[in-house]
């Protein structure tokens, strides 16, 4: 990957080197490997020996960070024929996967909100008026349910 010629993608790359390392909580490596991975995802995948080379990182280390990487479900590794390298990819169901959990903890959080609007509703919480507000968060809570369960179908039909 020729990034040292292109300024805004390297700030891409930092950028979301930095996003990964929030969202996911990775350290910086996992997260400059997970980037890495995103940014030559081709099919052919990536090798490990390219990855210590390229990030400058201690075999152990990146060893380390695929490992979580995969056991996270976030890429794949693979075998080509005739080869002992072990290649690394983007692992293409990834988005479906997050998606899911999101729309998991999106139900959960309803089906609480419910139960704590119910006890509102009954007078058992005293919660100064704020039942308004719980009817439009568990209102928002179902359409972004729906949206997203529309967009994983629909990445699901792309597969």
């Amino acid at each position: 990957m020729k990034m040292q010629h292109n300024e805004e993608l390297v700030d891409l790359f930092q950028d979301y080197c930095a996003h990964h390392e929030a969202v996911y909580h990775f350290s910086p490596l996992t997260a400059q490997i997970y980037t890495y991975i995103m940014f030559n995802n081709n099919r052919d995948g990536v090798t490990f020996d390219e990855l210590v080379e390229r990030l400058h990182a201690s075999k152990s280390s990146v060893s380390t960070s695929l490992n979580l990487l995969i056991s996270n479900n976030q890429i794949e590794h693979f075998n080509k024929m005739d080869e002992r390298k072990r290649f690394f990819r983007l692992n293409p169901n990834f988005i479906i996967i997050r998606l899911q959990l999101i729309r998991d903890m999106l139900d959960r959080e309803q089906a609480l909100s419910q139960k704590m609007q119910n006890f509102l509703k009954n007078g058992e919480i005293n919660a100064n008026n704020c039942q308004t507000k719980m009817d439009i968060y568990i209102s928002h809570l179902s359409t972004s349910k729906e949206q997203l369960r529309e967009t994983i179908e629909q990445l699901k039909s792309t597969n």
